[in-house]
């Protein structure tokens, strides 16, 4: 009786079997994770990219901070080659002379800066640093006639500072 009223209404659809409806449901979870799986890996090289700019922009600023510092440099100091203290013309959070310090602790390389060069030239105060960058590795070293020199006062016509295995020489006025 049913057959004859759907033959009557020219109803000719006889509906899905389970296995194309289970291949059609296997097909779409396919596309969709494969969607996923791509912006994912789209999503962990972004973040990676991004990190690894702002590391080479930290290390930028941190060269161009020394190398102006040093320009500048009226009297310098390196202690155990881990401390760089300067009397220096290239302040950049005060105009004009400045005592400046980098001081390399904890893994994070500080600047400490003051505006009157007066006193001992390494003195700093804790309170007063500023965090430029996380450094695993840094040192500084004075060059000149007689060699390296980790302890140096005065004012040598170079200086070596490591970065994370990366080495920069540096003319001194």
């Amino acid at each position: 009786m049913e057959r004859k009223l759907s033959q009557r209404a020219g109803n000719t659809f006889k509906g899905f079997t389970l296995v194309e409806v289970l291949i059609t449901l296997a097909i779409i979870s396919l596309v969709f994770s494969l969607i996923l799986i791509s912006f994912q890996r789209a999503t962990f090289f972004t973040f990676g990219a991004k990190k690894e700019a702002e590391r080479l922009k930290s290390e930028a600023l941190l060269f161009w901070e020394l190398q102006r510092s040093l320009a500048g440099a009226k009297k310098l100091k390196i202690n155990q080659g881990k401390e760089l203290f300067l009397i220096t013309s290239g302040g950049s959070l005060y105009r004009g002379v400045v005592k400046k310090g980098f001081i390399h602790k904890d893994g994070w390389l500080y600047l400490y800066e003051f505006p009157y060069p007066s006193g001992s030239i390494d003195f700093y105060e804790e309170e007063k640093l500023v965090k430029l960058a996380k450094l695993d590795d840094f040192k500084v070293f004075a060059l000149d006639s007689l060699g390296k020199h980790e302890n140096y006062e005065g004012l040598p016509p170079f200086v070596i500072v490591e970065l994370n295995s990366k080495e920069f020489t540096f003319k001194v006025r």
